[in-house]
């Protein structure tokens, strides 16, 4: 079974084939109600790590569930009990081999890639609640930037298989833009340029920050709210207190119009006089609901991905494909 997954601060996605899990990067310890008509999508992971609740029904229930935004959560048991909670989504076999790509930022690629490939790699027993008991032998690890996903995506398709062998030829720029990294990501020939290639620490959190400050003085009760929450009325514009409609973009428009530019000033110093060289700026990760259009005015070549959340689990997915073809 081929498997991609990109585990990110603000939400977790893996891809095999035509099926994808994708929910929360967040995990606490269960708290049960006495009365649910939505059973079915509580999910709660049991191994050697523990009994978390995981995904959407952690964020309404958990007081004290882990989101984080430090690189050595790839180390915590909360990390181990969201790629449970994705295998389980994309397989209900009791036994199953795996082949996994898996992503880690830029800034943390260098340091961390050795350590997480052998967190991943071997056999792993867990169980979803209500199914049968589960063992995942991953056989075969990959660790790739974050980033990649999209070149990857262009270059392959869903069985592994080249189908933009032209792409070996041109020069593209990746902007993946997550809850706290922003990877800038500049590929010729498959190869990443290093000194056009880096990771910064200022994601969509930051917004977040400022938006739970400001309803910390104008509507108290909607500051308690989980950042999981604060991020999707972000997106979506618009924040109810008592069921009266509160629109947020007058709020949090200055801070993320800095971050826009803070994206496009770096991208800039990074890529340089190159940038006019580079076929397209392809713009992926949640961040791109936000920045997209920013960086859309700066460069003319750039591409929002279709569901940019997914790009990168999508193109680890067909990367791994490509290397059960190849044996």
């Amino acid at each position: 079974m081929d498997v991609g997954f990109d585990g990110g601060f603000f939400s977790i996605k893996a891809v095999s084939g035509e099926r994808i899990s994708h929910f929360p990067s967040f995990a606490t310890k269960p708290a049960e109600s006495l009365f649910s008509l939505n059973g079915h999508s509580t999910v709660i992971i049991v191994s050697e790590h523990g009994r978390h609740l995981v995904g959407d029904e952690a964020i309404k229930k958990g007081r004290t569930g882990a989101r984080k935004e430090s690189s050595a959560w790839i180390m915590s048991r909360e990390y181990m009990a969201l790629f449970y909670a994705a295998m389980s989504d994309l397989t209900d076999a009791t036994q199953v081999t795996v082949n996994l790509t898996a992503g880690l930022p830029l800034a943390d690629f260098a340091r961390d890639q050795v350590t997480l490939r052998d967190r991943l790699l071997g056999t792993h027993r867990f169980t979803r609640e209500g199914r049968t008991g589960q063992v995942v032998k991953v056989e075969r690890v990959t660790i790739a930037p974050q980033g990649w996903g999209p070149v990857l995506c262009a270059l392959l398709d869903d069985t592994g298989k080249v189908v933009q062998p032209d792409l070996i030829k041109q020069k593209v720029a990746v902007l993946d833009i997550g809850g706290r990294t922003v990877n800038y990501l500049s590929v010729e020939g498959l190869s990443d340029i290093p000194s056009e290639s880096r990771g910064t620490e200022r994601g969509a959190w930051n917004v977040v920050r400022t938006l739970r400050d400001w309803l910390d003085a104008n509507h108290e009760g909607l500051s308690r709210l989980p950042d999981h929450k604060l991020m999707s009325a972000i997106v979506e514009g618009v924040i109810f207190d008592a069921g009266e409609p509160v629109d947020l973009r007058p709020v949090v428009k200055d801070i993320v119009d800095d971050i826009g530019q803070e994206i496009v000033d770096t991208a800039r110093q990074y890529w340089g006089a190159g940038a006019a060289t580079m076929r397209s700026v392809l713009v992926c990760g949640g961040g791109a609901h936000l920045w997209g259009e920013h960086i859309k005015r700066a460069f003319r070549q750039a591409v929002i991905l279709d569901k940019p959340e997914l790009a990168n689990a999508r193109g680890f997915y067909r990367f791994a494909a490509n290397q059960t073809r190849q044996g």
